[in-house]
């Protein structure tokens, strides 16, 4: 049984930034506390184009800290974005069927009830570390509700069906150095791409520490699909770290398994650098 503290309503040109509880029966969760940025503009107008973003932080992290360690309040206010950020401690909160994956639900509903927002507009999961693990099993829970997701430095994974059609878009990252981690995540890109799945996989010179590269290129990633940008401008080897036109011979002699599908020129540079 879940219940929520409201929110109150705030129409305002300026972005606010609010908090709720989602009552649980987990032990360490009684009361999760929740952090919720209202994006600047917003208006009953504006509701029925607002779409919530989740933020999943590091493990145990409160959601203020995720809201501000992930600064994406540009992202958010340019595509009217409502950023979620649950405060889950302990319980094994990243396996939403036991009890988180029903208390995000219902702090949602809550939201879309509060300010108007359409139900039916997928939601955009992204995660880092044990907040990774809940981008990853999140969406393997319910992938009907997902417009898109991204997770860094993520050790823990499904395994992908084949012949998947209409998965969300993905962007998985991790560091080098974060070597556990690193070869789980690129065994799950590399046969979840056989399986159908379109993902942008991109390493780097790090360990497990969040990485403001990893950040931005996820931030990117997120604003050229919600502009729009979902065919391939652009085809990236993970082999060559290389990219090619997307109906070039180069491009379609790309293993699929290494194939990355990008949505711009832009993009393509900031993901090969």
């Amino acid at each position: 049984m879940f219940s929520l503290m409201f929110i109150p309503v705030l129409w305002a040109a300026v972005a606010q930034t609010v908090d709720f509880d989602v009552a649980t029966a987990a032990p360490h969760n009684r009361r999760v506390k929740m952090a919720l940025r209202i994006p600047a503009g917003f208006s009953p107008k504006t509701a029925p184009e607002c779409r919530i973003m989740v933020l999943f932080g590091g493990r145990n992290w409160p959601g203020a800290a995720t809201l501000k360690r992930y600064d994406f309040a540009e992202l958010a206010d340019k595509f009217r974005l409502f950023l979620l950020a649950p405060g889950f401690v302990d319980d094994e909160y990243w396996y939403p069927q036991k009890w988180s994956g029903p208390a995000l639900l219902q702090a949602i509903k809550m939201i879309n009830i509060k300010y108007g927002l359409n139900e039916n507009r997928k939601i955009i999961y992204l995660g880092y570390s044990a907040g990774g693990q809940c981008a990853v099993l999140f969406y393997h829970w319910k992938p009907e509700i997902v417009k898109m997701w991204g997770v860094y430095a993520c050790g823990v994974w499904f395994e992908p069906e084949p012949c998947v059609s209409r998965a969300a878009p993905a962007i998985i990252t991790c560091g080098e150095y974060d070597r556990e981690r690193y070869s789980a995540s690129e065994r799950f890109v590399r046969r979840a791409r056989e399986c159908g799945y379109s993902i942008v996989w991109r390493s780097y010179p790090a360990d497990h520490g969040l990485s403001s590269e990893a950040l931005a290129l996820a931030g990117s990633f997120f604003a050229a699909l919600l502009a729009g940008k979902f065919t391939a401008a652009y085809i990236g080897d993970d082999q060559e770290m290389n990219f090619y036109p997307a109906g070039s011979r180069d491009a379609r002699n790309i293993e699929v398994e290494y194939r990355n599908r990008l949505p711009s020129r832009d993009f393509a540079e900031q993901w090969n650098r």
